[in-house]
């Protein structure tokens, strides 16, 4: 009898500690679980509110070095800041000229700053801009889904920002299928997501589907006709590139990639394709199923010339200069 009693009132006290502690998380939520607020960024777009006088109230944009300008205070700092952050130095800036002013309310209209592009066999192509990025999957799905010709299997993410140029390729349909989409690549601001087409037009698998490597590979950026290959045996980079119309005035030669998967992995490797043509280096690279040779755009030069352009310029300048130095040593470029 005293052993069930016991046993009765450890029960009790086991439920009332956990109706209690709930008790506590209802009254006092935990802030481990609140997410990080939003700090404002450079072209987001801002209501600003002054409860005292509506008169000052206005919408502003921030220009691209994080400022914003509001009557009598003029400039503030904003970017980097949350909302909560901005309105008490706003509060403190109006005090000095109207000391009425104690509330202001501060809210994002416009969350331009985290923004990025999704290009190629999407239905809504274009930047998309977010409070905060999600993940690849449903922002494909934010841009209307790929569309019958689209390939979830070789999605390519091209960089932004700091690692602006850098290329991965996805199997987003394999991702998916498995349930792992907490694995595919983070989105990050800036970065442009392309949904490359089918080989030869074919209409898209049903995402349930997972393709086994194709016989084909793709070559993107600076070429004549970008887009899918059908592979051949013994191929390599140079008929690759051919094969695309090859590469365009604009082209950068010396910094060609080709993206290569290596079961999970993407390996990306970088080729000279003067050094590939001229010394066989490295030595002769063949094209594997499913690979993306990416040729860069070549920079400008200095006022937009390339320096064979300005080789030329200078080259007729100093022609002109020594004729004219010639003509005067032997006095024929004096009026008579």
């Amino acid at each position: 009898m005293i052993h069930l009693f016991k046993t009765k009132r450890n029960l009790f006290v086991f439920s009332f500690t956990i109706l209690a502690g709930l008790g506590v998380l209802l009254i006092f939520p935990a802030t481990g679980f609140s997410a990080d607020p939003y700090r404002i960024g450079p072209e987001d777009v801002l209501e600003v509110r002054f409860w005292q006088d509506n008169t000052l109230d206005a919408e502003v944009k921030i220009t691209q070095d994080g400022k914003i300008s509001l009557d009598i205070i003029g400039e503030i700092d904003a970017a980097g800041q949350t909302t909560s952050e901005l309105e008490r130095v706003i509060v403190r800036q109006m005090a000095r000229y109207n000391k009425s002013i104690s509330q202001v309310v501060v809210r994002v209209i416009e969350y331009n700053f985290n923004r990025l592009f999704v290009s190629g066999q999407v239905q809504t192509p274009g930047k998309y801009t977010f409070e905060v990025i999600p993940d690849l999957w449903t922002i494909i799905n934010e841009a209307g889904g790929i569309t019958e010709l689209g390939d979830l299997t070789r999605v390519l993410i091209i960089r932004g920002g700091d690692e602006a140029g850098q290329v991965e390729v996805v199997n987003v349909s394999a991702m998916v299928t498995s349930g792992k989409i907490e694995e595919l690549p983070q989105i990050r601001r800036g970065d442009t997501i392309e949904i490359p087409r089918r080989v030869a037009g074919l209409p898209a698998t049903a995402l349930s589907e997972s393709p086994d490597m194709r016989n084909i590979f793709y070559v993107i950026g600076e070429v004549n006709e970008p887009g899918a290959v059908n592979l051949e045996k013994n191929m390599d980079i140079l008929d690759a590139i051919a094969l695309a119309g090859g590469p365009t005035e604009d082209a950068n030669m010396s910094l060609a990639r080709i993206i290569s998967k290596d079961g999970r992995r993407t390996q990306v490797a970088k080729v000279d394709l003067y050094d590939y043509t001229d010394n066989a280096i490295p030595g002769r690279l063949y094209v594997k199923p499913e690979d993306v040779i990416f040729l860069p755009r070549r920079s400008r030069g200095l006022l937009g010339l390339e320096a064979t352009e300005w080789v030329a310029i200078i080259g007729g300048v100093s022609t002109f200069l020594i004729m004219s130095h010639t003509l005067n040593l032997f006095g024929m470029g004096e009026d008579e």
